[in-house]
């Protein structure tokens, strides 16, 4: 059976809210939080993003990699984060996803994001203070397809691109 889904695993900061909300019909944005910990109240917003209070799920990463492939079946964009364990199981699972994620050189646009949209510091710690390491370990993905944004570019700019690279390999594109 052929699987029109395309999985988008994205930095944070690169716009997967944003995106969804411009092709409501095609794309979602699959948040994770929900599944990696158990929320309350506010906690699921961005001043909730790497609380060190969140509480961590028992099932997780794998409830949420059932959600993934349980939410495979229609022909649509799930933009996911770039959770290397999440991405790990995916490549157990054969399952194709894209990596979007910024060029090293963007880091001070990236803070300067997180600032306005309100992170806390504990989550600019974590997304900032790890850049390198992170974007080093996205860079040497060997199963995803990668797609590095310019500092001013976001993962709207290039969405495009993806939609066409998979109906030039596929028989039904998305759109």
């Amino acid at each position: 059976m052929p699987n029109n889904c395309i999985i988008v695993a994205a930095y944070a900061g690169t716009g997967k809210t944003t995106t969804a909300a411009l092709y409501p019909q095609t794309v979602v944005d699959f948040v994770c939080m929900p599944y990696k910990y158990e929320l309350e109240g506010d906690d699921a917003g961005e001043a909730g993003k790497a609380n060190p209070n969140n509480v961590m799920r028992d099932d997780w990463p794998l409830g949420y990699i059932d959600a993934i492939k349980a939410a495979r079946t229609e022909s649509r964009v799930l933009l996911i984060p770039t959770d290397l364990f999440v991405l790990g199981l995916l490549q157990c699972e054969n399952i194709p996803y894209w990596l979007v994620y910024p060029r090293r050189e963007a880091k001070n646009v990236y803070h300067k994001r997180f600032l306005e949209r309100g992170n806390t510091e504990d989550f600019i710690d974590v997304f900032i203070g790890r850049w390198d390491s992170f974007l080093h370990a996205l860079e040497q993905d060997t199963c995803g397809r990668h797609i590095a944004l310019e500092p001013h570019q976001f993962l709207s700019d290039v969405l495009p691109r993806i939609w066409r690279e998979k109906s030039c390999t596929e028989a039904n594109p998305l759109i």
